[in-house]
């Protein structure tokens, strides 16, 4: 067994990885997205191009980061990954045109997809012991969060004082001065990965090959799950900001009401990890999204007044607390599905497939924007489209299919 004290040092340097590519990209183009409309004359669907062919770039990395972390090991990939993350911020940050800075920080989304979720989660499980899993990624993810509620403010107090490419080179310079000493440091596999005789055999049962998982159902109810499930998130993430500014929100409170979302999203990553000792993932995650839809349509209420705290605090709390629980949970159903043989390989191919097809959401909605001047239509598609995954969460394996799936030799998918 690796040294679990070792191992939870690790889960630290992922989850401060986690916390500042993911809040400084990812979760702060919303802060972003006046500044540029203003500094290039930009439309709301060019300006939303940015994190659109972000995600499209980080997606298609994802897989061959998962690729080259089985034959480089996990140092070298996300050391890689991070320091071109921040090459494309540098040179995001001296563009002259909207096109320019596109195109700088889809090449640092090809870092972030080899730095971030994958080579980190595998990373993670490889240390940590089966049992305390989930709450190790819970606590990987919950370094997101923590990113999400402390870099939107921060960045946009830090715009008002040395404007958006003072922003952007500060977050390159975070990224090399920070983010890849830590990796060189923690960025690794243990030396031993069976966990005792069980673990053993849990090695042996490594699980399907991938040829036969990419024909398993259940791998595509799970990569449409995550389709809609994160076209629903992006859409709502990347505009909450511009949206609460235009309802008459000032963008420090703007991006506070953002924070206090994140805020939710940490607490949301503890407490349903503890539940999922006792709860099945799945049911957890059909709860959850139908919360994150009464958020969503709460969100659609925010105006002046009381009335407008009280639909503040029903989207903080019901898609706030619950909007990034697919991915906490999402690796486990993997998991109980295919097994550990080609596990990376399989969550790499699933999160690209799923990425791309969701990466046009900001797009969608920015275009929807400027053709109805109204946020009430892409609020509406983001809420029906986390109501179309609800019935793909029903058809995966559930803790009571163990059975079933051991038979097919996925096995440590058995304890989910």
């Amino acid at each position: 067994m690796p040294d679990q004290r070792q191992a939870w040092c690790v889960v630290a340097g992922m989850a401060m990885t986690l916390g500042i590519l993911f809040g400084s990209t990812l979760s702060s183009f919303g802060v972003f997205t006046m500044p540029l409309m203003q500094a290039f004359a930009a439309s709301n669907e060019q300006v939303a191009n940015i994190p659109s062919f972000f995600m499209l770039s980080m997606t298609l990395a994802m897989p061959v980061g998962g690729w080259l972390l089985d034959r480089l090991g996990p140092r070298l990939v996300m050391v890689t990954g991070a320091t071109l993350a921040s090459a494309g911020y540098f040179l995001a940050a001296l563009s002259q045109d909207i096109g320019s800075l596109a195109m700088w920080v889809a090449i640092s989304g090809v870092g972030i997809g080899i730095s971030t979720y994958v080579p980190a989660i595998a990373v993670v499980l490889r240390w940590v012991a089966l049992p305390r899993q989930g709450l190790a990624v819970g606590l990987v993810l919950s370094g997101g969060s923590l990113g999400a509620i402390c870099f939107p403010p921060f960045l946009t107090w830090v715009m008002e004082q040395h404007q958006w490419h003072g922003a952007m080179k500060l977050i390159s310079a975070m990224m090399l001065l920070i983010v890849v000493p830590v990796l060189l440091w923690l960025a690794r596999l243990p030396q031993q990965t069976a966990i005792g005789e069980q673990g053993m055999r849990a090695v042996e049962l490594a699980g399907a090959p991938l040829a036969a998982a990419l024909r398993l159902p259940g791998f595509w109810f799970w990569v449409g799950m995550q389709i809609l499930l994160t076209f629903s998130v992006l859409g709502i993430f990347i505009n909450v900001v511009p949206y609460l500014i235009h309802t008459g929100y000032t963008p420090a409170q703007a991006a506070g009401v953002f924070s206090v979302t994140s805020i939710c999203a940490l607490i949301g990553h503890f407490v349903f990890g503890f539940l999922s000792t006792r709860w099945d993932a799945r049911g957890i995650l059909l709860v959850v999204n139908i919360a994150g839809v009464i958020g969503i349509l709460a969100l659609l209420s925010v105006s002046a007044g009381w009335v407008g705290y009280v639909a503040i605090t029903v989207f903080a709390l019901g898609w706030g607390a619950t909007f990034n629980l697919v991915n906490q949970f999402s690796p486990m159903l993997m998991a109980r599905m295919v097994g550990e043989r080609h596990f990376g390989a399989l969550l790499g191919i699933g999160s690209l497939i799923a990425g791309v097809g969701s990466a046009f959401s900001p797009w969608l909605v920015g275009y929807l924007l400027d053709v109805t001047q109204s946020y009430a239509p892409a609020l509406l598609l983001c809420a029906a489209c986390t109501v179309l995954a609800l019935p793909l969460i029903g058809l995966l394996p559930g803790r009571t299919d163990t059975v079933k799936v051991t038979d097919m030799h996925c096995g440590r998918g058995e304890r989910g």
